[in-house]
């Protein structure tokens, strides 16, 4: 590969790095897709690099989310039983499945993600859900161990939260687990939704703690996609590499954005993305891609 390629697939994949940061998407939300339409990497190339990205995404920005306290650990932990387990299926099965399947899935996912944060109180509220009182219905079904906290930056108030439907959150964890292993993702596009929209968990707090989960769950695609000779170093060390600038950049501005800029962006960007692997899927190119 030349320097200049190089160069492309390291800005990428910084610039992914920031908004998978700051959402706790891991980047790899971003990768996989710019990396197979925009530069013509191999599919399964793309989803190999992609999980070894997404690992270091969430080693270095959970370490911010986990200073500012959005990182709610006990959850993270709970969740991440059924998504590491989802994931090593999830990972068995993409590495050996036909590349239009994998786009079509894809963008369905990433179009529904989008749909999900524009029609759910993210975008209303600014991604804020009311602190739950003990003793209330919505306290009843969740669980005071998971009770959270943090101070937001941006607006300056002590937002305090319990996650409710605890076990409805560890099923569409498991399906988390099954995407990102499949696509290479890390989850995030449905863990972060899912606690938002399911458990009423902040926005914040849904990016910091999913930004803790990705890295455990995409450790075994890795794994699957090291062990069948689809991790190529020509790709894998430039998304490192930006991936590494951008994450330390995006856990830091989370603090400082307001939450309704980080969701507009983040659907715009996936809608779009996920539009061009729908049309992928059905052999069509959009303009400019390759």
């Amino acid at each position: 590969m030349d320097v200049g390629r190089a160069v492309e697939l390291g800005a990428v994949s910084a610039a992914a790095a920031v908004l998978g940061s700051m959402l706790g998407l891991g980047g790899g939300v971003f990768l996989v897709p710019i990396f197979t339409l925009f530069f013509a990497v191999d599919q399964k190339l793309a989803i190999g690099a992609s999980a070894v990205a997404v690992v270091t995404n969430s080693v270095v920005g959970s370490t911010v989310h986990l200073r500012s306290r959005f990182t709610n650990l006990r959850l993270a932990m709970l969740l991440q039983v059924t998504t590491a387990a989802g994931a090593t299926v999830g990972a068995i099965v993409g590495a050996r499945a036909d590349p239009r399947p994998i786009n079509a899935l894809f963008g369905a996912v990433l179009v529904y993600a989008a749909v999900s944060m524009v029609r759910g109180a993210a975008v209303r509220g600014g991604g804020q859900h009311p602190a739950v009182v003990p003793g209330t219905d919505a306290a009843d079904a969740g669980s005071a161990a998971l009770d959270g906290v943090y101070r937001d930056p941006a607006s300056g108030a002590t937002v305090r939260y319990r996650p409710s439907r605890v076990r409805l959150g560890l099923s569409v964890s498991g399906l988390a687990g099954v995407l990102s292993g499949v696509l290479g993702i890390g989850g995030g596009v449905v863990q972060v939704p899912a606690m938002n929209l399911l458990m009423g968990v902040p926005v914040k707090a849904a990016a910091g703690t999913s930004s803790f989960m990705v890295g455990f769950a995409a450790v075994a695609t890795a794994a699957v996609y090291y062990a069948r000779g689809e991790i190529d170093p020509q790709v894998v060390v430039p998304a490192m590499v930006g991936i590494f600038l951008g994450s330390q950049i995006g856990s830091r501005l989370t603090r400082r954005v307001p939450t309704e800029r980080l969701v507009v962006l983040f659907v715009l960007i996936l809608l779009y993305l996920g539009g061009s692997l729908l049309l992928r899927a059905f052999g069509i190119t959009v303009p400019g891609q390759r």
